[in-house]
């Protein structure tokens, strides 16, 4: 046991001692917030996209142009309810019905503000000033094909701007067509939207042609059903489903993701040290003091133990964020989704994750170095190796669609799918034993692959034995 420790400690402060590590530390939770929260930034820090509509018929226009006034209107009412939710929320009712009064999305957005700034001036200092996505101006030219000039950036607007796109809608047989004229090839939300709005047009003229007042006609077309989603299971009382009851799903499924990560990231710091110190001869000076098994088992502790640091100090810094969140916001999207992160189970299932699947991966990899002469060597192996190794990840998506799903139950007892299935199944009230029986499962397998890595170890360290070899020797037999 001593010489296990020894060779953990040693790989250990070899870790922790090189400035990478540390460089790690500190940037890898900033490199997460970025990722998280950087599109939402850019995309508010983009300016609206400035369309023009150029219509046959001045119905089809103002329909369109009406159709993009109401999804701004409904984006900047979702962030104000969010906001306030989080901020106000004893005030949030008060505050979205006087947002829900004015007369158009600059109106609301003040109404709601005033109220805010009467009832809880404390929180008006983040107050959000919503941008909309698109903001529609007057055609510079009444033809779509003088419009090109413009669109392609050859002439600018008379404020200096750009324009970035131009709806065309024309009537074809008595029918809207839409033409949507724009260098953003990959973009269409543009057209949809217009698509909607004329068919709803379409919709209200078929209707009147049938003799039905347009008022009756408008009224027909917002007649829409209520739909809600229930839970029957007994512990879920009323049985309706919402945000807090998915969000668990939403964070096992972020965790799914980390745990892969982490534990293949590990996996190949382990691989590239035991290739460089069986290069430089460093394995053969300290197997004349440590067995193969003892060697595989302290270098698995000790780069476990660099993990465990790094994750105590992410977990510290995030636990104490997730926690404050879901306190301090918790009738708000981002408060449920902090609170699903903290479940019992999920917490669980990571750790149990994480341990088995961090030393059945590590003692595959560590027999792979110790079969390869070089890091070159390792690539080339690792190629269909890492094919099998990612399959884990194949079964995210239908887990996550159907987590009691036969092929999923199976597959949750294979010990290479199981550290990701079990924390994808856990918020699906996954039961305390049957964490406990994959957890039991994946022990035995942990101990069945470091028994044969070791002798794998053994054959690659003491025999020398490599791939190139075993190849060599096939080629010639």
């Amino acid at each position: 046991m001593s010489s296990i420790l020894l060779v953990a400690r040693r790989d250990y402060l070899a870790y922790v001692g090189a400035w990478g590590f540390w460089l790690s530390l500190f940037t890898a939770p900033l490199i997460i917030a970025a990722l998280m929260f950087g599109p939402l930034l850019l995309a508010r820090a983009e300016p609206p996209r400035v369309l023009t509509i150029v219509a046959e018929r001045a119905e089809d226009g103002a329909a369109v142009s009406e159709a993009f006034a109401q999804m701004a209107l409904e984006d900047a009412r979702r962030e104000v309810a969010a906001y306030v939710a989080a901020a106000a929320p004893s005030h949030a009712e008060t505050a979205l019905a006087a947002f829900d009064g004015a007369p158009n999305r600059e109106a609301a957005i003040q109404a709601a503000r005033h109220i805010v700034s009467m009832q809880a001036p404390n929180a008006l200092a983040a107050f959000p000033i919503p941008s909309p996505r698109y903001r529609i101006i007057d055609a510079p030219e009444g033809d779509i094909q003088a419009l090109r000039p413009y669109l392609d950036g050859t002439r600018t607007l008379s404020d200096g701007g750009a324009l970035y796109g131009a709806l065309h809608l024309r009537r074809v047989e008595n029918a809207p067509t839409i033409e949507y004229w724009s260098v953003n090839l990959s973009h269409d939300e543009p057209s949809n939207i217009a698509r909607r709005a004329l068919r709803l047009e379409m919709q209200r003229e078929a209707l009147a042609g049938q003799g039905l007042d347009p008022i009756e006609a408008d009224r027909l077309q917002e007649l829409n059903p209520q739909v809600s989603q229930r839970d029957p299971r007994p512990s879920a009382g009323e049985g309706q489903v919402t945000l807090r009851q998915r969000a668990p799903f939403f964070a096992a499924l972020a965790l799914s993701f980390i745990l892969w990560s982490v534990v293949f990231s590990v996996a190949n710091m382990l691989l590239s040290g035991v290739i460089e110190e069986k290069s430089n001869k460093i394995l053969d000076t300290l197997l004349t003091s440590v067995t193969p098994l003892e060697m595989l088992i302290g270098k698995l502790l000790g780069v476990a133990a660099v993990s465990a640091t790094l994750f105590l100090f992410w977990g510290a810094l995030g636990g104490t964020l997730l926690s404050t969140a879901a306190a301090s916001m918790g009738n708000s999207m981002f408060g449920q989704v902090a609170a699903a992160f903290l479940e019992p189970r999920l917490l669980v299932a990571f750790a149990i994750g994480f341990v088995a699947g961090y030393l059945m991966y590590g003692a595959i990899f560590l027999a792979l170095g110790s079969l390869c002469e070089s890091i070159q060597e390792a690539q080339t192996l690792l190629g269909p190796v890492a094919l099998v190794l990612a399959m884990p990840m194949m079964l995210i998506t239908p887990a996550l669609d159907n987590p009691n799903a036969p092929i999923i139950e199976m597959a949750s007892w294979v010990p290479i799918f199981t550290p990701f299935l079990l924390l994808i199944r856990a918020p699906s009230g996954l039961a305390w034993t049957e964490i406990a029986g994959m957890a039991g499962v994946m022990l035995i397998a942990v101990i069945v692959i470091l028994l044969l890595a070791a002798q794998i170890f053994r054959a690659g360290v003491v025999n020398q034995l490599s791939v190139s070899s075993l190849f060599g020797r096939k080629a010639k037999g």
